[in-house]
């Protein structure tokens, strides 16, 4: 076989998304051929390829899942129009699905009727059960709660200065885990864009042993959550399991945001 058969073969396996057969392939030809470039390159494509997985969310849950984390019920803060990874790594978890944005309900609605086992809220997520308001951008993307200082100041303004802010019922995690009766193991996820440690507030009995968090928290700028959210949850007993998902800012490509997964130190994730 020609070095350039030979590279057709391995390129074909590399685009199948075995990257195992592919890099021993793009070995065997180096072997063959010592500094080839297009298997040179290709090999490195590989690694970055694996350290591109491994920092995702979706790595880290699955290594969490072969470790024996089997959680019954998946909660998802800031659902959206639903996050892949929680219902891919654990398809036979109930799947508990809060989206405050009520443009988001079909999906979630969709979504719901393809799990094995669904709910979902059009909720904010908050320390305790009410209503807020919500602060909502103009592609539905992105909402965050506005604070009561914010909420009078913004009440002032001019309407044309305005931003899409509604007022939306809220929840906490403790509440409707109990009128839910929602078990155990649980995995969390939190995306709120800003008030992580509001959520965190209302959800005193989930901070169980047994228990997973993935939260996302920011690293930059003045109002950097991501000490604050590791030091509320180390009150709680969780510490850092892992960090994923890295986000960079595309103006000065410094690092904007990390989800972090929490585990209970004295639960049975902690040591692996």
């Amino acid at each position: 076989m020609s070095i350039a058969d030979g590279l057709k073969i391995a390129f074909d396996v590399h685009l199948s998304g075995d990257l195992e057969r592919a890099e021993e392939f793009y070995r065997a030809i180096l072997r063959a051929s010592p500094g080839n470039p297009m298997a040179a390159t290709l090999l490195g494509l590989i690694r970055s390829q694996r350290t591109m997985v491994r920092q995702s969310k979706h790595k880290a849950l699955s290594l969490l899942r072969s470790r024996g984390f089997q959680p019954a019920t998946v909660i998802d803060v800031g659902a959206q129009t639903g996050t892949p990874p929680l219902y891919e790594v654990f398809p036979d978890a109930h799947h508990v699905l809060i989206e405050p944005v009520a443009e988001n309900e079909p999906a979630l609605q969709a979504l719901c009727g393809q799990l094995r086992s669904a709910e979902y809220h059009i909720a904010a997520v908050a320390r305790r059960d009410g209503t807020v308001s919500l602060a909502v951008s103009e592609d539905r993307l992105y909402s965050s709660i506005v604070a009561e200082a914010v909420a009078k100041a913004v009440a002032g303004a001019s309407p044309s200065s305005l931003p899409d802010r509604r007022t939306v019922p809220a929840v906490s995690l403790d509440c409707l885990c109990a009128s839910r009766g929602h078990a155990g193991p649980m995995l969390v996820k939190i995306d709120v864009d800003g008030l992580e440690l509001e959520v965190l507030a209302g959800a005193a009995t989930l901070m169980r042993p047994d228990a997973v968090f993935a939260i996302e928290a920011t690293v930059a700028g003045g109002d950097a959550r991501l000490l604050p959210i590791v030091d509320a949850m180390a009150a709680s007993g969780f510490q850092v399991w892992d960090i994923v998902d890295p986000l960079y800012r595309s103006g000065d490509e410094r690092m904007w945001q990390v989800d972090l997964v929490m585990v209970h130190r004295d639960g049975p994730y902690a040591a692996l």
